[in-house]
């Protein structure tokens, strides 16, 4: 270990190395600088206390400057003589933007890495002052958080300033499961603004354009994300993220297991026909390839190893079928309103969606899968059929006998003239068959 002479300027030449390096300030006692071989340079209090090293982290070098480092160890210093517990004086000292970290790593490792870990990240990030940021959680008023709200609303609308105002009430009922000395959240208690319900769906005359202009895409990673996730009715992310230890093609059902669901349970889903023609298709040109990925949706582009960006293919599908307003998610809502259109009862809606319904144990919903089977077999073949495709031999085509049928009746709806004929031709066909 070095000791020199804390400055900016010599601090930054200090070298990466190749294993932590500790350097020890001239200055002021138990202040220390460690750099990491990823060149991670952090300020810590380290200290010999009761025979064995005792070590505090400040902060990272340029979150704090060299003068407010040395500060803070004068501080701990003198905490540790008036005998004050300094974990738990780190405790009550928590700012918001620790505290959000905290919730942000802690929800990474119980539920893994998921899209809207980022979002949610990039809203407090963008949004929230920095004078609020470095606040004491315990500091806090509620009528900051309450103008805090306000405030997102009108930068980014009333359901992101939701989620904000969600996010952050999250992470400090975390503090306060985990000990952390804090008596009340000053985010709770807040009126969320009412939400517009979204109800689109992909509409009767809008299903033919749109699985035409699906069938058209060139990437078959995009075509078959949007079919599953038509014909399964779940979540993008679940989508994007499936393994096929999840799938048994014997029974045709897809467990999404709990660490990756919204409520925590196993989401036991029923495979149409057409989807696992799609799925069976994908894992034998997986084997032939050799790849021994588990992700379904493969990708050597990626950082998580699987396909995740449908968004910009998503946008030209839409543009060349004249679908306006149509998100990836209302392909979720699309299957439980053509499931609604037959009569399907809200339970049974809801135990397809995967979602809690009052007085239904799990073991009940993942027993009831006959009849869910049947909801969804005949919601996908009513799509199929708008939509002028057939399952065939080679998985999802183009029906193309119904098209021609369209085709000639709407020659004889412009051509009236005509029909006399056809239906004399049909006749005398028809007769001598009989």
């Amino acid at each position: 270990m070095q000791k020199i002479k804390f400055t900016k300027t010599k601090i930054e030449k200090l070298p990466v190395p190749e294993k932590k390096t500790k350097y020890q300030d001239v200055d002021t006692k138990y202040l220390h600088l460690i750099i990491s071989p990823k060149d991670s340079r952090t300020y810590y209090y380290i200290r010999n206390i009761n025979g064995r090293p005792k070590y505090i982290k400040i902060a990272s070098y340029g979150e704090v400057s060299i003068k407010a480092a040395q500060q803070r160890c004068v501080e701990i210093s003198n905490d540790i003589m008036r005998g004050i517990d300094t974990k738990q004086k780190e405790k009550q000292d928590i700012t918001l933007e620790e505290a959000f970290d905290y919730w942000l790593k802690h929800r990474e490792k119980n539920k893994g890495w998921h899209r809207d870990l980022t979002d949610c990240s990039n809203r407090f990030g963008s949004y929230v002052p920095l004078k609020l940021k470095n606040k004491r959680v315990i500091d806090i008023m509620r009528a900051e958080m309450r103008k805090l709200h306000i405030k997102a609303r009108h930068e980014i609308g009333l359901h992101a300033a939701n989620r904000l105002l969600q996010n952050i009430r999250a992470a400090i009922n975390l503090l306060i499961k985990h000990d952390y000395d804090i008596l009340q959240n000053p985010a709770a208690m807040i009126d969320l603004f009412k939400e517009r319900s979204r109800s689109r769906f992909i509409k009767d005359n809008e299903v033919e354009r749109f699985f035409t202009e699906l069938m058209k895409s060139s990437s078959q990673d995009f075509k078959d994300f949007v079919l599953i996730a038509l014909f399964t009715s779940k979540r993008k992310n679940n989508v994007l993220a499936a393994e096929w230890s999840e799938i048994d093609f014997n029974k045709g059902l897809w467990t999404i297991p709990g660490r990756k669901t919204k409520n925590d349970d196993d989401d036991v889903t029923v495979l149409d026909d057409a989807v696992l023609d799609i799925l069976k298709r994908r894992k034998k040109e997986q084997i032939t390839k050799g790849i021994e990925a588990n992700w379904i949706f493969h990708s050597q582009d990626s950082k998580n190893g699987h396909y995740e960006s449908p968004a910009n293919s998503w946008k030209n599908l839409l543009k060349r079928a004249g679908i306006e307003d149509l998100r990836i998610h209302d392909l979720r809502r699309t299957l439980a309103s053509w499931m609604a259109n037959q009569n399907v009862s809200l339970h049974m809606i809801a135990g397809v969606l995967g979602q809690k319904s009052t007085g239904v144990t799990p073991t009940y919903a993942r027993l009831s899968v006959d009849p869910k089977r049947e909801a969804v077999s005949n919601a996908v073949a009513e799509m199929l059929k708008v939509g002028n495709l057939k399952l065939g031999d080679n998985g999802l085509e183009f029906d193309k006998t119904k098209q021609r049928i369209q085709k000639i009746a709407k020659q004889l709806g412009e051509h009236p003239g005509l029909i006399t004929g056809v239906e004399q031709y049909i006749d005398s066909k028809t007769s001598v068959s009989m």
